[in-house]
């Protein structure tokens, strides 16, 4: 982590945008306002940014108990809404529910115009896991995957199965 920064913009009661920078264990707010001019791009971008917190709690309201800790709103554009989920069982889950949530987001003044949700998977990082190796299949198995392979039309499955087999024949032999 050394030599990284990483910023966090939080709109607070007073509606005046600070950014939280971090380095280590140095921690310490500075006024955005400072940096942004009233028409400049960033001004833009954070005033983007506070409409978007603003209807997240609307957006959640509408979206099944279970996913809301795994989706936010990443924005609305010309009556389509952009979510976003940590992983692809929670996408699958939201777009069940795309339906429901057009219908109840509808009913309000911001997303009268809501016509269509689009999904997207930004996973949250994480700490790198230490790969782990696969188990050694067994001669019995390795025999098995051979005979499928024999039996198999499909060139690619085909050259699959036999590498598979190999290995497991390799990791016996070792």
């Amino acid at each position: 982590m050394n030599g990284y920064w990483s910023f966090k913009f939080e709109l607070l009661q007073n509606r005046t945008y600070y950014a939280r920078m971090s380095k280590t264990k140095y921690s310490s707010f500075k006024s955005v306002e400072k940096f942004a001019e009233p028409n400049s791009p960033l001004s833009k971008v954070l005033y983007r940014a506070s409409k978007i917190l603003n209807h997240q709690q609307t957006v959640r309201a509408a979206i099944e108990p279970s996913c809301r800790p795994h989706c936010w709103l990443a924005n609305y554009r010309n009556g389509t809404l952009y979510l976003q989920t940590d992983s692809s069982v929670w996408a699958t889950r939201l777009r069940m529910q795309q339906r429901a949530i057009i219908q109840q987001l509808k009913k309000t003044t911001v997303f009268s115009a809501l016509h269509s949700v689009k999904v997207s998977i930004q996973p949250r990082s994480t700490i790198e896991k230490k790969p782990q190796s696969a188990k050694p299949i067994s001669a019995v198995n390795a025999q098995q995957l051979l005979e499928t392979a024999a039996d198999t039309d499909d060139p690619a499955l085909k050259a699959a199965l036999i590498h598979l087999a190999k290995n497991g024949q390799r990791e016996e032999n070792d």
